[in-house]
């Protein structure tokens, strides 16, 4: 029976479900459009029931980051996952041929020999193959390579026993943060061209690229034809948050998730405390100054953030809070937010009608 938002004790999640699959749909609308194929990232929501519905809509595929989260998603049945970080180490060889064992056909990530090394281990280990990505860095300076040492990385994977190349895959982590919506289609041009260069590259030097995998909700939302990319691995479009809003790719009312907070403590008159901190709310940004949007309130700015308490300045003129007073919160970052959380209850016309716990939380290995 569906049962009223106040009977929850705060601080916790809700996310609104209507909500929740209008952005499903429509970002699978959206990619379909543009004739690619969506490979989301459950890093985000870390529920398998959602990465059903995203495959029951659509999608061509599942993307994680860590084993841990593979774990969850092929004890739930999906057994073709992109793996978008790279594994390094014999420990990490091993628990990939473990899953590799039950069922799992991966495709892995990799910028190094180091992680080749890895890949090509569990490969002999289970005597299966594995097909492999090149990530290639498009400006986000984070993980990938650039020039003749994708070539030379892509040599030694046709080269390895077991393992196939299948393209390159890039992350433009350097959108986040941008409100201006030409420098972001100025960000996603350069990264196509970066990409197709190094496709026709090697592809110049007898090595085939099937794969040009690209990956972010900014990216989504703004993403044109035409485009070099052959698939797109969206997360946070699920839930969307401030980061999201503040890029101009989606409104208040398309953000699914909201952390609830009770007004414990008025010290000042232009100061509130809300039981929700930075182990509900995370340290992203600040975004124009506030960590979150207290919704219906643009006058209330959460300006720091402790464990468990969130400072709140409030403007002058704005409405006062009244200790007891509940209130909705838009995270900045809605992925460390639902990481966070045992569970998170689901929402209808403003009534929870259902709870669901959040296997993938916590699993950073």
């Amino acid at each position: 029976m569906p049962y009223s938002l106040d009977s929850v004790d705060t601080p916790f999640v809700a996310m609104d479900l209507d909500v929740v699959e209008r952005n499903l749909q429509a970002m699978q609308a959206r990619i379909d459009a543009l004739g690619l194929k969506l490979r989301p990232h459950t890093k985000t929501h870390k529920q398998p029931w959602l990465a059903a519905r995203q495959m029951a809509i659509g999608a061509h595929g599942l993307t994680v980051a860590k084993l841990g989260e593979a774990e969850v998603m092929l004890e739930a049945g999906f057994n073709e996952l992109l793996i978008a970080y790279p594994l390094v180490g014999e420990a990490k060889a091993v628990r990939l041929a473990a899953l590799m064992a039950r069922g799992l056909k991966p495709v892995v990530a990799i910028d190094s020999r180091e992680a080749l090394e890895t890949l090509a281990r569990a490969a002999a280990i289970v005597d299966q193959p594995i097909r492999v990505l090149i990530e290639v860095d498009t400006g986000f300076h984070r993980c990938g390579l650039r020039g003749p040492a994708v070539i030379e990385l892509a040599r030694a994977v046709r080269q390895a026993p077991r393992l196939l190349f299948a393209g390159l895959m890039s992350y433009s982590g350097h959108i986040s943060g941008q409100g201006d919506p030409a420098k972001i289609q100025q960000i996603i041009r350069e990264e196509d061209e970066i990409l197709w260069q190094h496709a026709q590259d090697l592809q110049a030097c007898g090595v085939p690229v099937e794969i040009i995998s690209i990956g972010g909700t900014v990216l989504a939302h703004y993403l044109a034809s035409p485009t070099h990319a052959t698939e797109v691995r969206p997360g946070i479009y699920v839930f969307n948050d401030l980061g999201i809003v503040h890029s101009g790719a989606c409104r208040l009312d398309d953000c699914a998730a909201r952390v609830w907070s009770t007004v414990v403590s008025r010290p000042a008159p232009d100061r509130a405390i809300l039981d929700a901190g930075s182990k509900m709310l995370a340290f992203d940004g600040p975004i124009e100054g506030s960590y979150g949007y207290v919704v219906d309130y643009p006058g209330w700015h959460i300006r720091r953030l402790s464990e468990e308490h969130a400072i709140v300045e409030i403007d002058a003129g704005a409405p006062r809070p009244d200790i007891g007073q509940r209130v909705a919160v838009i995270p900045n970052h809605i992925c460390p937010v639902i990481n966070l959380q045992d569970r998170v209850v689901g929402v209808r016309a403003g009534q929870v009608v259902s709870t669901h716990a959040i296997l993938g939380r916590g699993l950073t290995r």
